[in-house]
Formats: structure tokens, sequence, C-alpha cells
């Protein structure tokens, strides 16, 4: 006669290790979702939140790189303020009819090295785009919202060109005259750019905290959904290793029994 009276306990007793082999896994990994059967449903939500996360992550790369790109452009924008600052305040004394030739060579030696100065910062590039060419460029930050459109800046219009052109000089008080209704209608197109810039990179940070808020929250609640609860599982884990030496006790008197049971039949 075959006696089994251990298949029970034996049952158990893998039962209540594989339960504590499960718990000691979400403790290590900090994740309740060690497997599809954990939480089929909650899986299936958790992998749509962590697609979702991703593109968060995506458009803030993208909206970071254009916070920098329209930083760049009002720090040059800045730049060309005061280069054009000071060529007024070079026409404007160009005008002193008591400055003898010497002194006007000077200003205008100055007026044309400022020129060239401005030339360099309208020619300036940002990972090989050009800064001011005018171009509006286009920003996507979601498959759900439009893409922001950020204007471009042009630093080759006309009001501007008149003031590089090579014609324009400080040698007279009469050109210096000329030169200083040229010079102040460019400066007023360098204010209205820088802002145009301020407006563009207030829109940009407003987008980007109201993504980063999105982002937080979809982060928020996708740990709820996969997150392991630390106190919980090492309660599992005492209570499934109690259990456990429990079913060995078990197993181990079972097994003496059954050595007796074995000895009087034999």
């Amino acid at each position: 006669m075959q006696v089994d009276p251990n298949s029970q306990f034996i049952n158990q007793l893998n039962w209540h290790s594989n339960q504590s082999t499960q718990a000691l896994g979400r403790l290590a990994s900090g994740s309740r979702i060690l497997a599809p059967q954990d939480d089929a449903a909650g899986l299936a939500v958790a992998t749509r939140m962590q697609a979702q996360l991703s593109q968060y992550d995506a458009a803030k790369s993208n909206l970071a790189n254009a916070v920098s790109f329209t930083q760049t452009q009002s720090g040059f924008l800045e730049g060309a303020q005061d280069v054009f600052d000071r060529m007024g305040s070079l026409a404007i004394r160009a005008q002193d009819a008591t400055l003898n030739d010497e002194q006007r060579a000077f200003f205008q030696g100055e007026f044309r090295k400022l020129k060239e100065t401005f030339n360099d910062i309208r020619t300036t590039q940002f990972n090989g785009k050009e800064l001011f060419d005018g171009k509006e460029l286009s920003l996507s930050v979601s498959a759900k919202q439009n893409p922001i459109r950020m204007s471009g800046i042009d630093l080759f219009t006309s009001e501007i060109n008149d003031v590089t052109a090579g014609t324009t000089r400080l040698e007279t008080p009469e050109a210096a005259q000329s030169a200083l209704k040229m010079i102040t209608a460019a400066a007023e197109k360098i204010s209205q750019d820088r802002a145009l810039a301020g407006s563009t990179l207030a829109e940009l940070e407003s987008v980007n905290a109201s993504l980063e808020n999105e982002s937080m929250n979809a982060q928020a609640a996708l740990s709820r959904i996969t997150d392991s609860n630390s106190a919980d599982e090492v309660l599992n884990l005492s209570r499934e290793a109690a259990l456990e030496k429990i079913n060995i006790f078990s197993v181990n008197q079972e097994n003496e029994l059954k050595s007796r049971i074995i000895n009087l039949l034999g």
C-alpha cells in the first residue's frame, strides 16, 4: 500500500514559497507587476502611460532646444541694440560743426567697426540654423496640440540694410544727420524684434511648465498603478515565511508518520 500524506502540505509549501519569492521580487524591483498575470489590466494601462511619458520627454527636449534658440536670439539682439545705441551716439557727435577732419575720421572708423560687429551678429547660427533670416519655425509638442509657431526675426530688412550699407557715413554733419535718421529707424526695428523674442520665450516657457505638470501627473498615476507598497510587501514576506516554516514542520511530521506506518506494515 502506498501512503502519500505529504502532498497537501508540499503543495502548500510550494505555494507559500512562490508567494515569498514574488514578494521579495516586488520589494527588490519596486514594482508590483512582475508579470502580465499579476495585473493584466493594470499592465495594459501602464504600458500606454509609459508610451505617453516617452512622448512627454521628447516634447520637453524639443522645447528645451527651442528655448535655447530663442534665448540665444534674445542675447544677440541685446548686443545689436547696444551697437545701434552707440551708432546713434556717434551720429549725434559727428554733427558737431566744430570737429576737425581727424576727429570725424575717428568717428567714421568706429562706425565702420560697429557695422562689422552687427554683420557678425546677424549672420550667427544656432546648431547650423540661421538665427535672423526671418524664417518661421514650427515646434511640435503633442499629437493632440497644434504646433507652436515661432515667428522669424529678420535682421536683413531695408531699414537695417540702409545703416549697414557702405554709403552710410559720418564724415560730414549732413551725412551724420541722414545716418542718424536711418539708425533710429533700425534701432526701433531691433527693439520690436527683442519684444517678439521675449514674447516667444514667454510662450515656450508657459508650454514647458504645462507639459512638465502633465508629465508629473502622468508619472504619479503610473506609480500608483505599478509601484509596490514596501510596508505591505514586508508584511507579506514575513507572513509567507512563517507559513513556510509551519508547512515545513508539517511535512516533517508527515514524513515521520509515513515512516512509522511503513514500519508497521513491513
